[in-house]
């Protein structure tokens, strides 16, 4: 009479251990990606927070320029919670170009009154700082 090996229905230590380390590596990555987006969504967050009083911002250092008109504008204040510095510094001042007076046929000349300012601008908000240079249009009112 022959007898037949039984087969075992168990997992062997080897299987065991890669399908752990398996498991653990895939945990780990997933943990990781999910860490690292909650980084980036904290920093998105913070950012669009700094970000969204940025127009008024710019509104009030325009209306700045508009009321001072010189070669030198400094300023600060906050907005929204955001705190703000800006330091404008005027590149060019000019005069519009000449224009032909229809009826009379002479050339009309202006004096300067157009001002180009270069605009250093500095947001601060928590523990975020930006810092943004643009430049700025801006003219003198009660020029003819």
């Amino acid at each position: 009479m022959r007898t037949t090996p039984r087969t075992s229905r168990a997992f062997t230590l080897v299987e065991v251990l890669i399908a752990s380390t398996i498991l653990f590596a895939t945990i780990t990555v997933i943990s990781e990606s999910y860490r690292a987006s909650l980084m980036a969504s904290d920093k998105a967050s913070k950012t669009a927070e700094m970000l969204t009083p940025l127009p008024l911002i710019v509104g009030h250092i325009k209306n700045q320029l508009l009321e001072t008109p010189e070669e030198r504008v400094e300023g600060r204040g906050e907005v929204l919670g955001v705190k703000f510095e800006f330091s404008a510094r005027s590149v060019i001042f000019a005069a519009p170009p000449r224009r032909l007076e229809a009826d009379s046929g002479v050339y009309r000349t202006f004096s300067p009154r157009f001002r180009l300012y270069d605009v250093d601008l500095k947001l601060r908000s928590r523990d975020q700082e930006k810092r943004f240079t643009y430049q700025e249009l801006s003219w003198l009112r009660n020029v003819s």
